[in-house]
This record gives C-alpha cells, structure tokens and sequence, in this order.
C-alpha cells in the first residue's frame, strides 16, 4: 500500500475518532463565534471554538426559522451565548434567564462590546424554575433549553412552566443517561461551585445539587405526555469532519431536538 493511502487513512481515524484529540496539521473548521470571539473566554465551560461552531450549526442554524422574528426565551444562558446568537439570527427579542451573577455580567459586557441594543434583551438573574413564573404567559414563541435539562431533578415541573408560555419550538440540547434503553432518570449530586453544574444546592447540603440525567426515552416519554411532537438532529450527518471536543454527541450521549406542540 502506497504510504499517502496509509498517511490519509491514518488521518482519517484520527478526525472520526472523538477521543484522539485535534490531529496536528488539520485545521480546525470556521464558524460562527469566530466572529465574535469574546465568548471564548468569556465562560470556562465548553467555550472551545471546535465545541461552540457546531453546536451553533445544530442549535441556531437549524432552526433559523423557529428564530426569526420571535422572541426567544433561553433557559439557563449561562454568558449569553445562545441569547446573543438568536439576536445576531433575526430574533426580535430575546430573555436569558441565568443564576449565576458572574455570568449575567459578563453577558451584559459581551453585548455591550459587540453592539447589541440594550432594547432587544433581558438577562433575569437567579432560579430559572423560580423565575419562569415572574414571567407573563405566551410571552415567547421559542424556548431554548441548552445544557440545563440534566441540571435539575424536576423536569416535569419544568415543562409544566415552559407549558405556560405555550411556545411553538422547544429546542432543547440535553445530555442523556446511555446505560439503559429503559425511562428512568439518573440521579446524581453536582458540586455547585463548578460553573457548569446547577447554581444552586439542595436544601441540606450547601455545596451540592441533585440533579437527574434522563435516559433517552425518558425523555421522550416526558415530552410526549406534555403533547410535544419533536425530532433529533443528526449530529452524525452534519458534515462533522473532526469529532474533537463533541465526543458526548458522537456517541450519543448528548442529544440535540426540536419539540413542537401538538
């Protein structure tokens, strides 16, 4: 075998392999934040060029029209990352709602350097399940929900709320518990003094949560007891060429979908 077959091959394995890291030579894709690139640092979670472009492509850029001229509710917005691409993506307006003031503020700082009106947000800061209610109802025609689902044991309360808004969208990007094909929910404590994890502690225990990690037809049985119908984003059609950085979405350990209302 001619050693160019053996050099490509190689490569090849290393680019599909999501543990093996970004092979030397091989040129990371461009992408949306790359514009904006404050929010690589402005959050020590999952800020990495590599993470953030295609979760842009499977979060934003795949549902640009359940963004469009709507407003947009993002739960948990973390540094605004997500509140500020539906905004850059037509959105007329857009409430982030964040329990951590450290990240509502450098929110605020991201959109004052990149120019963003102040009159086409609102960051709420603390409990998000606390302050679903605070809201007035129908005041959303989309719900993001990224990366906090497996943060809270109380995911039937929490669609109960989004419920509330009667959304036409919820898109949602949740990790899901891989173990079983059963629906059961899996539940763990989090140190809350990590940015990733849940901001607040369980009554008892000042510096953890318990939190539940659904499986995927948990999942589903959740969401279809509260009328959504919803589909997956093929995260493995999606023209990924390096897998580094999104290994829990190459073995399906995260999910990406979009939920409509019956």
């Amino acid at each position: 075998m001619a050693r160019s077959s053996v050099w490509r091959r190689a490569v090849t394995r290393l680019r599909l392999n999501p543990e093996s890291g970004s092979p030397a030579g091989v040129a990371r894709e461009s992408g949306f934040f790359d514009d904006y690139p404050r929010f690589y640092s402005s959050s020590v979670t999952g800020a990495r060029p590599e993470r953030l472009n295609p979760r842009y492509r499977a979060l934003i850029d795949a549902n640009l029209a359940c963004i469009r001229d709507r407003t947009v509710l993002d739960l948990a917005s973390h540094d605004g990352r997500w509140t500020f691409a539906a905004l850059k993506s037509g959105a007329r307006y857009a409430i982030g709602i964040e329990g951590r003031a450290s990240l509502v503020e450098s929110a605020h700082s991201t959109f004052r350097e990149y120019g963003i009106n102040g009159d086409r947000y609102r960051f709420v800061l603390g409990d998000v399940l606390e302050k679903l209610d605070s809201l007035p109802p129908e005041s959303a025609q989309t719900v993001f929900c990224f990366g906090f689902f497996y943060h809270t044991p109380h995911h039937i309360l929490l669609l109960s709320k989004i419920a509330r808004f009667n959304p036409q969208q919820l898109i949602l990007d949740t990790a899901v518990d891989g173990s079983t094909s059963e629906p059961v929910i899996r539940l763990t404590a989090e140190n809350i003094l990590r940015e990733a994890n849940a901001p607040f502690p369980t009554p008892g225990d000042p510096t953890r949560a318990v939190v539940g990690v659904p499986s995927r037809s948990a999942l589903e049985l959740m969401l279809g007891s509260f009328g959504w119908r919803f589909r997956y984003y093929d995260w493995h059609h999606a023209g990924i060429i390096n897998w580094h950085g999104l290994s829990d979405y190459y073995t399906g350990r995260r999910v990406t979908l979009v939920a409509t209302r019956a």
